[in-house]
């Protein structure tokens, strides 16, 4: 019995280590797990200036990023807009889990588009605690998902140069 319950539990360990969208306390976040061996999390940061970390510890890199032009291919007008988010990076020697969480669309208002107003995401894409199934909502999700991927995704691996004198 012990075994079959052990079996159990780790065919669905893949189930939980999923990347996408998930609401936890009527809170949307964006989970997204990396294999890569000894994982440059470092050079992430170089691809968006606008990633800042605020605090490492251990093994957890804990950070924010403000004016963030998301850049996926899809979506609706809303995903063309400017992000501000807060994300965690857990590493360890096989991979890394991002989770990002308070997500902010920024959106410009007026005849100017001068009033700038940081709108929750949650106001898009969650409805009484649970994802939004429209199709608008989950062509936008999958326009973020693959932005969120590609930005938390490791960089190509550094390829030592040697010089040679002839």
């Amino acid at each position: 019995m012990k075994k079959l319950l052990l079996l159990l539990l780790l065919a669905c360990l893949p189930a939980f280590a999923q990347t996408g969208f998930k609401v936890a306390d009527k809170a949307l976040i964006w989970q997204g797990v990396f294999s890569a061996s000894n994982a440059d999390v470092s050079a992430i940061f170089d691809k968006d200036p606008n990633l800042k970390v605020s605090g490492f510890i251990d093994n957890m890199y804990k950070g924010m990023a403000d004016d963030v032009q998301n850049t996926c291919d899809g979506g609706t007008v809303l995903m063309k807009n400017k992000m501000k988010f807060d994300f965690v990076i857990l590493t360890d020697p096989n991979g890394y889990v991002v989770k990002v969480r308070n997500l902010k669309i920024i959106e410009k208002f007026g005849p100017m588009q001068t009033r700038t107003v940081a709108k929750i995401a949650e106001s898009y894409f969650v409805d009484g605690g649970n994802l939004k199934v429209d199709n608008t909502s989950q062509s936008n999700m999958a326009c973020l998902n693959n932005f969120f991927a590609g930005l938390f995704a490791p960089g190509p691996e550094k390829i030592g140069t040697s010089l040679t004198s002839n």
